[in-house]
């Protein structure tokens, strides 16, 4: 069968990505603090586009994209509101997490919950909770990429999946931390131009009012803030935005991008690039969904309606381009999750308990045996394609917002116990994926019209919270060391 302009396209992208890994390969050093955080160098204009590639994964393009056609521009609302959050989450707690970790040389979050708390069994109990929800992530991520391009591109569901993780296990083989994050650079840069590009040519080319005003004839309200299925009421909104605006800056390959940071300006300065580039994205995956009713009112698949909204709309070539932008944007957010799991599991449960004697290039080494083991896992996931990409990637997001309690008021409270992180890594999780819709073990009735996963981290926050205020805390050295006020670490 002859290739198609779509497929070259999709083949250079992978090589180019492949290219970037090799070079940065050429300044890695292979201890851990430079293979997990590139030895804390990354400067503002890397580690903010690192933070975008991060956070804007295959649904940006594929889930906001069918959200957006199916319940309304209102889902526009809860990601703006949550990105601004994120914003701040970056520069208070990121900021507080980036000065312990120099301070301390912590380079996992796993690690900083083991110190912080003094406590390896919280550490290894973080550690099994959030590698759920990592794997979910990892899975959503190939499962988006894999389906689109045997639909969209006539690349065969396995072999886009195999490729995909064959393509990032190289990359982040010989690179580590610094080859994502600079394949990351160049992958914020794609999707933004992608997307911005082509709601600019419908905008001035087109004629975007035609197609707005078609959508409406299409689905009455489409346009509304609560949408034509009332589905972004003000309760919904609040919440899922609450929810995300915890998750988000609380996975823990976020966290060890607070550690990679330069200096605490870096932190400051990369969170406001997050929100300068993030926000716009976030419109254009919402406004394409929504000017895609108009051209294609009943598209066999929601979750393609900005692919085929730019395959009738624009030359192959650009289709392509757009196809890269696509698997770009979940590449950059599964390759940061299986280092960041990888890394964990091998300096937080291989050193700390099976070889603590290691060196640092053999952790590394172990690091990358695990990394392969991770991506197989996940590659095993998305062959079983368990859930849909939008309900398996937000239900990721979630479940990490039920895990940030130890992390984000162990940063700040000097009450925070290690029974308290038990005890919050235990409810709040479990409530999360009882709630889970795919799942329906509990009615949604109990979420009393709010996002299930806001119902979990409030579960998780509040039990946290109780448990630690009638348990012992760690000793005073501990907290001081691996805690501050708010104020002394956000001045």
């Amino acid at each position: 069968m002859p290739v198609t302009i779509a497929q070259a396209v999709f083949v250079l992208y992978l090589l180019g990505v492949l290219l970037i890994g090799v070079y940065a390969s050429r300044f890695t050093t292979y201890t851990p603090t430079d293979f997990y955080v590139a030895d804390r160098t990354v400067g503002t204009f890397v580690l903010g586009l690192t933070l975008v590639a991060t956070v804007l994964s295959a649904f940006t393009v594929f889930g906001i994209g069918a959200t957006a056609s199916q319940t309304g521009l209102g889902a526009f609302s809860f990601l703006a509101i949550a990105a601004v959050l994120y914003t701040l989450f970056f520069s208070t707690v990121g900021t507080t997490l980036f000065t312990v970790s120099r301070e301390m040389d912590v380079v996992t979050p796993s690690e900083y919950v083991r110190e912080r708390y003094a406590s390896p069994l919280l550490s290894v109990l973080y550690l099994g909770v959030t590698g759920i929800f990592m794997i979910a992530l990892i899975a959503g991520q190939l499962i988006g990429g894999g389906v689109a391009l045997d639909a969209l591109v006539d690349i065969p569901y396995v072999q886009a999946v195999l490729a995909m993780a064959a393509f990032m296990l190289v990359y982040i083989h010989i690179a580590g931390y610094r080859g994502v994050i600079w394949s990351d650079t160049v992958q914020s840069a794609v999707l933004f131009g992608v997307l911005g590009g082509v709601v600019l040519y419908v905008v001035f080319v087109v004629d975007s009012s035609a197609l707005a005003e078609d959508a409406l004839a299409e689905t009455p309200d489409l346009l509304s803030m609560t949408g034509p299925i009332e589905n972004w009421t003000p309760l919904v909104v609040v919440t899922a935005a609450l929810a995300f605006a915890f998750g988000v800056p609380g996975y823990p390959h976020t966290i060890q991008r607070y550690f990679s940071a330069g200096d605490d300006t870096v932190m400051h300065r990369a969170g406001f690039l997050f929100a300068i580039v993030a926000i716009p994205v976030y419109f254009f995956g919402a406004v394409l969904g929504v000017w895609s009713v108009g051209v294609i009112p009943a598209p066999e698949n929601p979750d393609y309606v900005i692919p085929l909204l730019i395959e009738t709309l624009f030359h192959p070539v650009v289709f392509g381009i757009a196809m890269a932008g696509a698997t770009a944007a979940l590449m950059s957010t599964a390759d940061s999750v299986a280092l960041t799991m990888s890394s964990m599991i091998s300096r937080d449960v291989y050193r700390e308990f099976v070889n603590p004697e290691a060196t640092p290039r053999h952790e590394v080494r172990v690091t990358q045996l695990l990394l392969a083991l991770v991506i197989a896992v996940s590659v095993a996931l998305a062959l079983g394609r368990p859930a849909g990409i939008f309900p398996l990637i937000e239900f990721a997001v979630v479940g990490f917002a039920t895990t940030s309690a130890p992390v984000f008021l162990g940063a700040y409270w000097n009450r925070a116990t290690a029974a308290g992180g038990v005890a919050s890594l235990l409810l709040g999780p479990s409530l999360t994926i009882l709630l889970f819709p795919d799942v329906g073990v509990l009615p949604s009735e109990l979420t009393f019209g709010m996002h299930y996963g806001f119902v979990g981290v409030l579960v998780a926050y509040l039990s946290f919270i109780l448990v630690s205020l009638v348990t012992a805390p760690p000793a005073d050295g501990t907290v001081r060391a691996y805690s501050r006020s708010f104020w002394q670490g956000n001045r």
